[in-house]
């Protein structure tokens, strides 16, 4: 088909100029589709003009003055394709849009959208007469075209990689909706007091609810590292919620005294520009949680933060249930000489999968203190649990300290004094 009979085929029905225009989109730059579209309508009405017999819809030339013949133009009717989407809706939705924005601070915004079944099923009709081979999708244009109406309501950009909000339009039920980036905040922190978790606990009796088994606080801990780092930072960022990622982690009853890595995620913040300076002091008001180095980062982060090894010096604080036989201490040589087999500890069997580990201690070095006490420094592979290394957990840990000196535990403390990351 000649591109002549194309262009005849596109106005045998109803069609707005973007339409039209979208057909050839792909033909000339330094036009929209919209101008386009009018080019295309002015050169069907030349032919007209020239006494041309054509088989189109003559109200797509209502308003068009032809010298030479005589035609009867009626009202132009709504375009077949997008029901005059271009020429009036579109307006209506971006200040819908905009108004969903409101309240929000962003620097970038997205469009994205779901054209009707209606305009798909036009839009695929147009195609078949008249071909594809310079079309665009019409999802396209309407992206494009509502971004531009933003932009200049808003004074914001348009951004395509990485925008703060993305604007979804629904044409078939005429509904915008808003998907507001996350913030995220990376830093280290300490935790210098025992008895709290890294993350909210929940309750598992009542999902959160308030029960007798939480005494109506919903949670097993009244707090965590994680509330005490996202209290002031969901105030300034008004934010919903938030999701703590750390690099690993360490036991409730275990202090941290050196810096963990995290990111905290913050769940469609209403702002976005916050002083971090500001946040360290408010957050280092606690006497549990130090943090410092807050710095916003991107996503990506999370997953080195997940999956790099990184090695930590704990120190252990032990008292045995007998006497300590010095005799047996040159025993622990072999801490550092094979690897440490691992079965999942007993006490996270419940929530953890079951298998054995493979991971090495690569230092130890130990000090008696009493008849039956003994303070150990341990530098162990990231995912060994320091505690079975001393107790043994039923066997489960081999070596271990206990079986090689023969005297079981009676109680430990357990400090986290490095984690060696960069």
């Amino acid at each position: 088909m000649k591109l002549e009979e194309k262009i005849i085929e596109i106005f045998k029905n109803p069609v707005c100029d973007n339409c039209a225009g979208r057909s050839l989109a792909d033909l000339l730059s330094g036009f929209d589709n919209s101008e386009r579209g009018k080019v295309l309508r002015m050169y069907i009405a030349f032919l007209l003009d020239s006494a041309e017999k054509l088989d189109i819809d003559m109200s797509n030339f209502y308003g068009i003055k032809f010298r030479n013949v005589k035609t009867e133009t009626k009202k132009t009717e709504a375009c077949k394709v997008c029901g005059n989407f271009f020429g009036g809706k579109i307006d209506d939705l971006a200040k819908s849009a905009v108004k969903k924005l409101n309240g929000m601070e962003f620097d970038t915004f997205l469009v994205g959208s779901i054209p009707s079944n209606e305009m798909l099923n036009e839009e695929e009709r147009l195609q078949e007469v008249a071909g594809i081979e310079f079309s665009e999708p019409i999802k396209s244009e309407i992206n494009r075209e509502l971004g531009k109406k933003i932009e200049k309501l808003t004074s914001k950009k348009f951004n395509l990689k990485d925008p703060d909000a993305t604007i979804v339009v629904d044409l078939n039920t005429d509904s915008v909706r808003l998907q507001v980036k996350s913030l995220y905040i990376y830093g280290k922190y300490q935790k210098l007091t025992r008895g709290i978790p890294q993350t909210k606990w929940i309750c598992s009796k009542c999902k959160g609810k308030g029960c007798t088994f939480c005494k109506g606080e919903g949670k097993l801990y009244k707090t965590s590292i994680q509330e005490i780092i996202e209290n002031p930072i969901l105030k300034a960022t008004e934010s919903k919620k938030s999701s703590f990622h750390g690099s690993g982690r360490e036991d409730i009853n275990a202090r941290n005294l050196g810096w963990r890595p995290f990111v905290i995620e913050f769940i469609r913040p209403l702002k976005r520009k916050i002083n971090l300076k500001d946040m360290e002091k408010k957050i280092n008001k606690s006497k549990k949680v130090n943090v410092k180095g807050l710095k916003f980062v991107m996503k990506d982060l999370i997953r080195k933060l997940k999956t790099d090894r990184i090695d930590k010096t704990y120190f252990v604080d032990v008292e045995f249930k007998n006497k300590i036989d010095r005799k047996l201490l040159k025993n622990l040589r072999s801490m550092t000489k094979e690897p440490i087999l691992q079965k999942t500890p007993l006490r996270v069997t419940h929530r953890r999968a079951n298998k054995t580990r493979k991971r090495h201690v690569k230092k130890f070095s130990y000090k008696v203190v009493g008849s039956k006490k003994m303070q150990f420094r341990v530098r162990a592979e990231s995912g060994l649990y320091i505690k079975e290394l001393i107790t043994g957990d039923e066997g489960r840990t081999q070596p271990n300290v206990s079986e090689l000196i023969d005297n079981k535990v009676k109680r430990l403390s357990l400090d986290v004094v490095k984690i060696h990351s960069d």
